[in-house]
């Protein structure tokens, strides 16, 4: 089956300018291709450098040049030229116009790299940028180098040093913004700033927001406490103990992860509500976007619209929509978590409807055989098997015809 690119849509997305719907495909279109994501990261490196940049005016030595260029003295003599050729008249001044033009880009940019009042000056002044697989970063310490690395690998242009560094080496931690009350970091006092190994508590009556380095935030709710695990160019960590946070997170998928006591949440590109229990259960409610779920092995892909429960001794359960029936609830947890086996599953059938999609899909790879084809024609009345996907197929649990029918399910969530 031909996949559909999104590369002519890529700047549209970056810059916020598509519609939900659009937004939401491109972003599912992402998770699975990298490709596309590639070439995100060049649209998006483009737009940081340029929007760095500063206008000056240009050394008088740099316009002397260009007049030189010029000059009709030293330039070429369109007039020399026959008329019928294809340096006319026309296209004479059309060359003369793209010569300074280009000219006067090549002086913006001497001027915005090599100045001091830009913010790559070379004048004890150390600059790195790194690409987060399509999130830059940029930094600033004392030093006499540039370091400007390509995707996925940093490079340093400074030859007397070979040193990789990870994202956010010359950062302090994350910014912690109090929302409400005096949320408590590390040794219990006060602070700004949440570094690697260092837990942010609230009690009953305090609340705080993380700067998630620059690809999103995360609001800590009152009666929370969050770790920091780790933050690089391949991935940033929190560990959410107890208590609950409000993710929003604008980045690559898979570059954000939240664990928790019963498995770990995996950013695709989302707004999510995290919650852990006393207990070191946890409940996901999505409200844009994509999570996965994963431990053990098992993942569910939770879409917006949706939620799923997890259980410190039980591992990940199966998405359900809010609007789903208490019965048909109580079934599938009976299902994930007590061993129901069929009769649960016969409940959940009886119960299901149209916004139980994206359930039952969960559902054909985790029931048993025996109960695969039940599930496999309530899924059909509500969104038909693509062409290619067979009844026969999905009960040998056949992964690309499971994934193309994923495809068509999200697609019939969204609509």
């Amino acid at each position: 089956m031909e996949v559909k690119h999104y590369k002519e849509e890529l700047s549209a997305f970056v810059h916020d300018e598509l519609t939900d719907v659009e937004q939401l495909a491109v972003a599912d279109h992402l998770m699975t291709c990298n490709e596309c994501r590639c070439e995100l990261d060049v649209i998006k490196m483009g737009a940081a450098f340029a929007s760095e940049l500063r206008q000056a005016e240009a050394p008088d030595a740099a316009w002397a040049n260009i007049a030189d260029t010029l000059d009709a003295k030293t330039a070429p003599q369109m007039g020399l030229i026959p008329e019928a050729s294809f340096f006319n008249l026309r296209k004479g001044f059309s060359f003369a116009f793209a010569l300074i033009a280009v000219s006067a880009l090549v002086v913006l940019v001497w001027v915005g790299l090599f100045s001091g009042e830009s913010p790559y000056a070379a004048q004890g002044d150390r600059i790195r940028v790194t690409d987060v697989n399509s999130s830059l970063t940029i930094s600033q310490n004392t030093a006499n180098e540039v370091n400007i690395p390509a995707p996925q690998t940093e490079t340093n242009v400074n030859t007397s040093s070979t040193n990789q560094q990870p994202l956010l080496a010359t950062r302090e931690g994350w910014q912690v913004e109090t929302i409400a009350g005096t949320p408590r970091v590390g040794d219990g006092s006060a602070t700004a700033k949440i570094t690697v190994g260092e837990l942010l508590e609230t009690d009953a009556a305090s609340s705080a927001r993380i700067s998630v380095a620059d690809i999103g935030t995360v609001d800590v709710a009152p009666g929370s406490r969050v770790k920091l695990i780790g933050t690089g160019k391949d991935e940033h960590r929190l560990s959410l103990e107890k208590g609950k946070l409000y993710a929003k997170i604008f980045a690559p998928p898979r570059l954000f992860v939240v664990d928790t006591p019963a498995g770990k949440a995996v950013d695709l590109g989302c707004e999510y509500t995290l919650e852990v229990d006393a207990k070191g259960d946890s409940i996901l409610d999505v409200t844009s976007g994509f999570v996965a779920l994963e431990r053990g092995g098992r993942e569910s892909i939770v879409p917006a619209g949706m939620m799923c429960r997890m259980r410190k001794r039980k591992g990940v359960g199966t998405p359900f929509s809010a609007a789903s029936t208490a019965k048909f609830r109580n079934a599938l947890e009976r299902f994930d978590f007590s061993g129901g086996g069929s009769s649960s599953i016969s409940e959940v059938l009886a119960e299901a409807d149209l916004y139980d999609m994206v359930t039952l899909w969960h559902l054909l790879s985790r029931v048993s055989k025996t109960d695969r084809g039940a599930v496999f024609d309530e899924l059909s009345k509500f969104v038909g098997p693509p062409t290619g996907v067979t009844r026969e197929g999905i009960i040998g649990l056949d992964k690309k015809m499971l994934e193309v029918w994923r495809e068509a399910v999200e697609a019939a969530w969204f609509s």
